[in-house]
């Protein structure tokens, strides 16, 4: 039973400290005040009984409250958190079930998470001697199995939420991949298309080339056959400079001849007209 309580006690403990951290300043401190038990009430054994109550005023946020029992010694013999709905609360429990549950005045302390307090009181009659309350340890039970269930609901929705946005997210890269594959494909094929132009600009080059080259040989034979002209030309110049030498001399001869027929023709006639005479 003492382990049982020391479970609950842990996490009070726990959702106490986490309560500190949460800002108060949004709702404003109200009270508490119980419904069951009733101040005075007493109980005795090993009973179960419910702390119930309300917040006021009632809370516009989600909220829970902090409750403790202490025995008239000033010792922790419960505590746990209950869920505040429209302000109200309750917690099913029991008394009894092990030696710190003396006979006297017990106190119940309830706590929420915007600083609401109250407190209460009961009297309780122990035993003649201890015993197992198996009824308290059941609810105990029950309590935790409900507080593991709800925990469980919580982190099964977080994790289909949690799966719903890596799904989104999925779908999101997936659709932009594609985009990036059409790209891909797109730039690849401009590639193709420049790859091809450039291949026939670089065989257009190669023609031209070809044929400048074709063009610089004609040249280079047009310049030796005008080379062989200007030769011939040359030479035809030479042979008219030597045909007109000759023909000059050949003028010179036949009159030279000319003159000397003519010589020898006047000394003929001198020389007939002598004999006449």
């Amino acid at each position: 039973m003492d382990t049982l309580k020391t479970l609950p006690a842990i996490a009070a403990v726990s959702i106490a400290m986490a309560l500190l951290l949460v800002p108060l300043a949004s709702v404003a401190a109200g009270s508490i005040s119980f419904t069951s038990p009733t101040s005075g009430a007493s109980l005795k054994g090993s009973a179960s009984y419910t702390i119930s109550g309300s917040v006021s005023p009632t809370p516009t946020q989600a909220d829970e409250v902090g409750i403790v029992v202490k025995n008239p010694a000033s010792q922790i013999v419960d505590q746990d958190t209950a869920t505040v709905t429209s302000g109200a609360f309750s917690y099913a429990t029991a008394v009894g079930g092990t030696s710190s549950w003396t006979s006297g005045i017990y106190t119940i302390t309830a706590t929420d998470s915007f600083g609401a307090t109250g407190t209460t009181t009961f009297t309780y009659t122990s035993s003649i001697s201890p015993q197992y309350n198996v009824t308290a340890a059941l609810i105990k039970i029950q309590q935790q199995l409900n507080q593991t269930l709800a925990q469980n609901a919580v982190l099964q929705k977080d994790l289909k939420g949690n799966e719903t946005a890596d799904q989104t997210s999925l779908t999101s890269i997936t659709n932009s991949l594609s985009s990036m594959t059409t790209s891909l494909n797109s730039i690849t094929s401009s590639l193709a298309t420049i790859t091809s132009n450039l291949n026939t600009l670089s065989t257009a080059v190669t023609g031209l080339q070809t044929s400048l080259t074709n063009i610089g040989n004609q040249i280079s034979s047009m310049n030796t056959v005008v080379q062989g002209l200007g030769t011939q030309v040359t030479n035809a110049a030479n042979e008219a400079t030597t045909a007109a030498n000759n023909a000059s001399t050949v003028q010179t001869y036949v009159l030279v001849v000319a003159v000397l027929a003519a010589i020898t023709l006047v000394l003929e006639l001198a020389i007939l007209v002598r004999k006449l005479s």
